[in-house]
């Protein structure tokens, strides 16, 4: 890909083909392969232009819903999870980084995370607890708080569902950074209006399918302020019997037959919800057997 060429058109104005010439000697070839990653570039003789999905985000207006947290808007950027991870020395606990298109965005397991230009909300942000302070259950945390926002549902351990089919994810990573704390970047990817040419290999969900005329500018800074709430009431009370039973009023599996898939084979029983660890309990004949998001993936029998 040509990350300068795709960088430049951006700004989805119109371009000159001799200013594009500067950053390729095979402009076409280039186009092609930008259409071939989902982009849609149209052309009108001399002039080519990125067509965004939906209209751009005002990154001054996000900044001003969000005071006092800092964002980063970056329209085309290889990862914003990688963004956080390198800038954390300079951030403050709930700064954020937000992009239109990522080359190489990541999911969990270290999958590719595919992002149509301006088809998603995507963004990372930096958070801190306590050193000791255990995060199991965070991305189930984060899940909620999106469901709720949605009023969609959650598939554990962090997907986001709607009918049945994937509407967003959620990718948590411990950073190495030495000052006293537990440092944190959490990412959330989530479709909200794709071209109906992109290859995603699973049945995925869009948030227009639940409001035609969403508006990503609003909803951007709504999700955000409910995700951090949750956050701050995680750091108090954990997963707490009140959280799970709010988590499974959201669970798109419960009490469905499923298959857990482990490394030593598929495990088939009842899903019954999580525990106060944010572990995964299936009632597999007369008992209950515990699964952690680490070893494990989760399908409906």
């Amino acid at each position: 890909m040509n990350f300068a060429l795709l960088t430049y058109l951006s700004d989805c104005q119109p371009k000159v083909r001799f200013e594009l010439e500067k950053f390729s000697p095979d402009i076409e070839e280039d186009i092609k392969q930008l259409r071939e990653l989902g982009l849609e570039i149209v052309v009108d003789g001399q002039n080519y232009c990125l067509v965004p999905s939906l209209p751009l985000l005002n990154p001054q207006q996000i900044s001003t819903a969000l005071f006092p947290y800092s964002i980063h808007y970056q329209p085309i950027i290889s990862s914003t999870n990688e963004w956080i991870l390198q800038n954390i020395p300079s951030l403050k606990k709930g700064d954020l980084c937000v992009a239109e298109y990522q080359t190489a965005g990541r999911g969990r397991r270290g999958r590719q995370w595919l992002s149509p230009f301006a088809g998603q909300i995507m963004f990372s942000f930096y958070w801190a607890f306590a050193p000791k302070k255990s995060i199991e259950g965070l991305s189930l945390v984060i899940g909620l708080a999106i469901a709720e926002v949605l009023n969609v549902q959650v598939k554990w351990p962090n997907d986001i569902l709607f009918e049945g089919r994937k509407l967003g994810g959620i990718l948590v990573e411990i950073a190495n950074h030495k000052n006293g704390m537990l440092n944190l970047v959490i990412g959330v990817g989530i479709n909200v209006l794709l071209p109906k040419k992109t290859e995603i290999s699973q049945p995925y969900a869009e948030v227009c399918e639940i409001d035609p005329d969403i508006d990503r500018q609003t909803l951007l800074p709504k999700l955000i302020q409910h995700l951090y709430t949750h956050l701050n009431t995680f750091e108090q009370n954990g997963i707490n019997e009140e959280f799970q039973q709010a988590w499974q009023s959201y669970n798109a599996f419960s009490n469905n037959e499923v298959n857990v898939l482990t490394e030593q084979g598929v495990i088939s029983g009842i899903e019954q919800g999580i525990d106060e660890h944010g572990y995964l309990k299936v009632l597999c004949g007369n008992k209950i057997q515990m699964f952690n998001g680490g070893e494990v993936s989760l399908r409906k029998k």
